[in-house]
């Protein structure tokens, strides 16, 4: 018997497209950051954290890890809105801290459902995405910890004149997804330790998991195909 096609093995899941509002969401976050300028910047980013946020909830709404991501997400929503009712420091740390663990878990959680699957269809390959894609959030989040309470932790080399917290925020989320792909172009540069070290191990990491993940696929459809009666 002819082996079947590819298409036949990388079938389109019926888990309620679960995967898809994540990873648009994801994407949404993306595209949507050079348009984020002017007054309300702050309110509109907030907005699209949120968004985020609930659609990582959604994602992982059958996880064991479900009732601790749901919790920290009404913590994240509750400190969002004391950020923007009360202000100060405080409150724009507890909404990266809380952030960077939602996406954290919904991560870990993600990857132990993919490390369930044993055959390749949309949700494993959606999944996968936006794993990779939450390595960048997370550590933008990270890294405007780090440039809240470490003073001059980046420089922003070519971007002369005062930064505001938003445009500083939009450029460390350019950041983040540059090192993640290992791009790097020079016009943001690390100087404090820890934001070196920060810096290293998303790079590493990234890279680390596009091999891994690879392999998972390449794998998963290999052993599919061999499992199939000729």
């Amino acid at each position: 018997m002819v082996n079947p096609p590819l298409n036949a093995t990388i079938a389109s899941s019926h888990s309620d497209n679960r995967f898809h509002i994540l990873l648009a969401a994801l994407l949404a976050q993306i595209l949507a950051s050079p348009f984020l300028t002017g007054a309300g910047t702050d309110v509109f980013q907030d907005v699209f954290f949120l968004l985020l946020l609930i659609a990582s909830v959604h994602g992982v709404r059958h996880s064991r890890l479900y009732p601790v991501i749901f919790a920290l997400t009404i913590a994240s929503v509750l400190s969002v809105l004391a950020k923007h009712l009360i202000g100060g420091v405080f409150w724009d740390v507890a909404c990266d801290a809380l952030g960077a663990a939602v996406v954290l878990l919904a991560g870990v959680a993600l990857s132990l459902y993919l490390a369930r699957q044993r055959r390749v269809n949309l949700d494993t390959v959606l999944g996968g995405l936006c794993v990779y894609l939450f390595m960048g959030a997370m550590w933008f989040l990270l890294y405007g910890l780090v440039n809240r309470l470490i003073p001059d932790a980046f420089a922003f080399t070519v971007h002369h004149g005062p930064l505001t917290p938003e445009m500083t925020d939009r450029l460390l989320f350019f950041f983040s997804y540059v090192t993640l792909m290992t791009i790097g172009y020079g016009d943001i540069v690390p100087l404090s330790p820890v934001a070196q070290v920060i810096a290293v191990l998303e790079g590493l990491l990234g890279q680390f998991y596009l091999v891994f993940f690879m392999a998972r696929l390449v794998g998963l459809h290999v052993a599919a195909k061999q499992g199939d009666p000729e």
